[in-house]
């Protein structure tokens, strides 16, 4: 197994959990490839009593816990954990001593992952590399009836707890003090702003604290505002969920045209994946600042899987759904966001912005995930050089935590989308518009993060509550820090 395996874009997109079916149960077995596969699923379930910094210190070889940076490893635990869910064990296809392939189901979405894992022959048995990349559903896999996870109590009949924000405060202060947090955090209820304070350095070069106006990298929350488009334009009857993409488009070959839908694209099921492998991307990153630029290399690539049948995380997809706004609209996309979503909820500090042009109020990344000098915590490398220049449909815009609590105060009051429609969204287009709407048993949270970004936008729909926190250190600080004020009101 390739060590490269490891290594997974860190950009997410807009989630809203739904029921997890369970299956028949499966054991891992008693070996030592089995053994360490069922701790690494305990990991990403979040329920070790290790952490994975600890564990990866500890339990992997030399060689492979130091062929990455440790935030890399670390990043790989929480990532999947905040893409997917809670993850449950369904088949084991190959198993010896040494190696495992197990198949994991998400709790999120209809969506599985391959496990697969080597180890050494000599005890301790350390694991001498380990690989997550999406799965088909596997065939035998037995369904059984569906379980309540809310131990028969749903979320709308739970009282919010009392949270001491003055505590909160003083953490983050603290964390900002041992250079764990950097960022802005903003706690609203029913569209009234309760805590709204700043951490941390915009930029440690220039002494530069952050303010509670600093524009923070959102990563993928811009699949959010692309997400919106699109259904503002089926709001419209300017194009319909199911329509194929060379409906519109007319770059891509016809067994891609005629087979992915638009749906496919938004719910990430199109086939495609991401891009950051691809040579002309690694070519040309730095040139890349229209839609039409990511065309000029999405067009060639091959899908991974028949459209519809699994899930795989797509900056492709949204990239593509750039470009059917300007095709539909016949308009730039960035001016398309500007005029429709950003001037409509009265975000004043949010675009695309050139990063190498001048911006003011803006925080520079701060990553430990620098390939040339791995190793440390202390957030010393910016991440300047490794995005590319100017964000896209998929991520990489920047925007203010009032920004985004502006954006979610137009959502619920439905200025972006009428009633229908934004429920629509909120349940990732499945059904129809016209369907009953019951919010989910869990925060929505809308999330992004790669080197030096992590930002996440979480919305409780059955009390009122908005949590944004944008940080301009490495995924996951934002979305640690939303978690634990998402537990200390008992949301979840």
């Amino acid at each position: 197994m390739k060590h490269s395996s490891l290594i997974r874009s860190l950009f997410l997109l807009l989630f809203v959990l739904m029921p997890f079916s369970l299956y028949a149960s499966v054991d891992f077995p008693e070996t030592p490839a089995g053994n360490r596969a069922e701790e690494i699923l305990e990991l990403l379930n979040g329920t070790s009593s290790d952490s994975p910094e600890d564990y990866v210190k500890n339990n992997y070889t030399p060689n492979f816990r130091d062929a990455f940076p440790m935030a890399a490893h670390v990043a790989i635990f929480s990532t999947t954990q905040g893409i997917f869910n809670k993850l449950q064990l369904v088949k084991i296809p190959e198993s010896s001593p040494q190696g495992i392939t197990a198949i994991l189901k998400s709790a999120a979405r209809e969506a599985y992952l391959k496990l697969e894992l080597d180890v050494e022959p000599e005890e301790p048995h350390r694991i001498a590399s380990m690989g997550i990349s999406p799965a088909g559903k596997p065939a035998d896999a037995e369904e059984t009836k569906k379980e309540d996870r809310t131990g028969g109590e749903s979320q709308k009949d739970k009282e919010p707890k009392e949270a001491d924000l003055d505590d909160l405060h003083n953490q983050l202060s603290e964390k900002a003090e041992n250079n764990e947090f950097s960022g802005v955090v903003l706690i609203a209820k029913d569209g009234s702003k309760i805590f709204h304070e700043a951490y941390g350095y915009a930029s440690k070069e220039f002494k530069v604290k952050n303010a509670l106006d600093t524009k923070f990298n959102l990563g993928s929350i811009n699949k959010l505002f692309t997400s919106i488009g699109i259904t503002q334009l089926m709001e419209k009857g300017e194009l319909s969920i199911d329509d194929p993409i060379g409906k519109y488009l007319d770059i891509f070959p016809q067994e891609i045209a005629g087979k992915v839908t638009v749906k496919h694209l938004l719910q990430m099921r199109a086939g495609w994946g991401d891009y950051w492998g691809n040579e002309y991307y690694l070519a040309h990153r730095n040139e890349l600042r229209k839609v039409s630029d990511y065309m000029e290399f999405i067009k060639h690539i091959p899908l991974d899987f028949e459209p519809g049948t699994n899930f795989q995380h797509c900056n492709t997809c949204f990239e593509v759904l750039g470009a059917l706004i300007e095709a539909i609209t016949g308009t730039d996309y960035y001016d398309y966001v500007k005029d429709n979503i950003y001037r409509p909820a009265g975000m004043e500090n949010t675009d695309c912005y050139d990063k190498d042009g001048p911006v003011e109020n803006i925080a520079v990344g701060y990553t430990n995930m620098n390939p040339d000098a791995p190793g440390g915590n202390e957030y010393r490398w910016n991440n300047l050089y490794m995005m590319p220049p100017k964000g896209s449909p998929a991520g990489g815009g920047f925007s203010t935590a009032e920004d985004l609590f502006k954006l979610d105060i137009a959502f619920r009051n439905f200025k972006l989308l009428n009633r229908d429609y934004t429920h629509y969204l909120f349940r990732q287009f499945n059904g129809s518009p016209e369907d009953p709407f019951e919010p989910p048993g869990r925060v929505s949270r809308s999330a992004g993060g790669a080197p030096g970004i992590s930002a996440v936008l979480a919305r409780d729909l059955n009390f009122g509550y908005t949590i944004i926190v944008l940080s301009n250190y490495d995924y996951p600080v934002a979305m640690d820090a939303a978690n634990e004020i998402i537990e200390m009101y008992g949301l979840e």
